[in-house]
Parts: C-alpha cells; structure tokens; sequence
C-alpha cells in the first residue's frame, strides 16, 4: 500500500463521517425546532383563549350598559 492511497481512504473516511454529522446533527435541529414550535403554538393559543375571554368580558359589560340605557329612556 502505498501512502496515497492511505491518505485517499483517510479523507474518503473524513467526508463520510462530516456528511453522517450533518445529517444527525440537522434531524436534532429539527425535532428541537418542531418541540419549539408546538410550545409556542400551545402558548399563543393560551393568550388567545385569554384575549377572547377579555372581550367576550367588555361586551357583556356594553351590553349590560346598553340595557340600562334603553330601559332609561323609556321611562
């Protein structure tokens, strides 16, 4: 064997575990991204729920203003 041919199954050896690498390491980026998601999508539906609560809050309240609006003015 000669040292060339050594040398062309050392770095053969080196592209092929950096390719390996960046494969397992781009499949955990993304189950980590797809986790991160998901919780950030359980929190905004979280702060939505609460916005819709406020609101549905502020139109029984106008609600409640206007019946006793009405009511007022036809006495």
């Amino acid at each position: 064997m000669s040292i060339g041919f050594v040398f062309i199954i050392l770095v053969g050896l080196l592209v092929t575990v950096v390719k390996w690498g960046l494969i397992i390491w781009g499949i955990v980026w993304l189950v980590r991204y797809l986790k991160h998601s998901r919780e950030e999508r359980q929190r905004f539906r979280l702060e939505l729920g609460k916005l819709a609560e406020e609101v549905s809050l502020i139109r029984q309240k106008l609600e409640g203003g206007k019946k006793q609006e009405s009511s007022t003015e036809s006495e």
